[in-house]
């Protein structure tokens, strides 16, 4: 079955049900790239005999991060002990924490819908959802609504819990100028770093001095490793300002320590 999310809606939701249980396909655009997600649904305290109730809680049970979408992913548990109600209800919500920005809502299909057990000689209930794909740099959590009811209808209690975030870190690279000296001849040697968790690809870096400026080129440059290149040659009292991406070829986590500037040698 597919279903699409009907506007004004900010998702396009790709949704795929199977027995025993549902499982779904969501996709989204942030920041021109997509956010995909997946849900999969439930387990039911049920069919097996237990000493305790389970407490109420909404926990993250799972929290994977990596490179590749697909190995992003968060499974989150919500439980709730029975306390004499004839039906035993619970929904969960999803929200999203962009960089620089504060949690807010996503709208998913089969999120923010209510599930429900009535099953007797049981002393409480657990549903899980596992969402995967999810955008990085992100974080991602839920909060979870319970709900008790009379075996009339009558809601006779009601809660709320926020389970713990889980954080997608950006796995672009980062790049900056480390360390920049001069030889005797005034020709300067420069530390490239990328900081970033994935490998640059091709970039340039350049030695600007006034009017004029220098231009080398590297392949790549790994994530946690460092290179050191030569540049031009400059004297005091001018000063030189070392750029790594100056063409800005490489997308990277921060672009604000990519350049530094140091004070020429003088001349011996």
């Amino acid at each position: 079955m597919l279903t699409h999310c009907a506007p004004p809606c900010s998702l396009a939701a790709h949704v795929r049900t199977r027995n025993p249980g549902p499982r779904a396909v969501f996709q989204r655009t942030v920041r021109s790239a997509a956010l995909i997600l997946g849900l999969l649904a439930l387990a039911l305290w049920g069919g097996v005999a237990f000493a305790q109730a389970p407490e109420l809680s909404a926990k993250l049970a799972a929290c994977e991060t990596g490179a590749d979408a697909k190995d992003r992913f968060a499974v989150f548990t919500g439980s709730m002990p029975r306390e004499g109600a004839a039906v035993m209800a619970m929904r969960f919500d999803l929200y999203e924490r962009l960089p620089g920005g504060r949690f807010e809502r996503v709208s998913l299909a089969n999120w923010g819908v209510w599930q429900s057990t009535t099953k007797k000689g049981v002393p409480g209930f657990i549903f899980t959802k596992r969402v995967e794909r999810l955008a990085a740099p992100a974080a991602f959590r839920a909060v979870v609504s319970f709900r008790w009811s009379d075996a009339k209808g009558r809601v006779v209690r009601t809660a709320k819990r926020t389970s713990p975030t889980c954080r997608q870190p950006d796995w672009r690279p980062d790049l900056r100028v480390g360390r920049v000296v001069f030889g005797d001849d005034g020709r300067a040697r420069a530390t490239v770093v990328n900081d970033g968790r994935s490998p640059s690809g091709a970039f340039g870096i350049s030695m600007g001095v006034g009017d004029s400026a220098v231009v080398r080129t590297l392949p790549s440059l790994p994530a946690g490793q460092r290179r050191t290149i030569e540049l031009g040659r400059c004297r005091a009292p001018e000063r030189a300002t070392v750029t790594a991406d100056p063409a800005g070829a490489v997308e990277e986590a921060d672009e604000s320590d990519n350049a530094t500037t140091v004070a020429c040698p003088v001349k011996r």
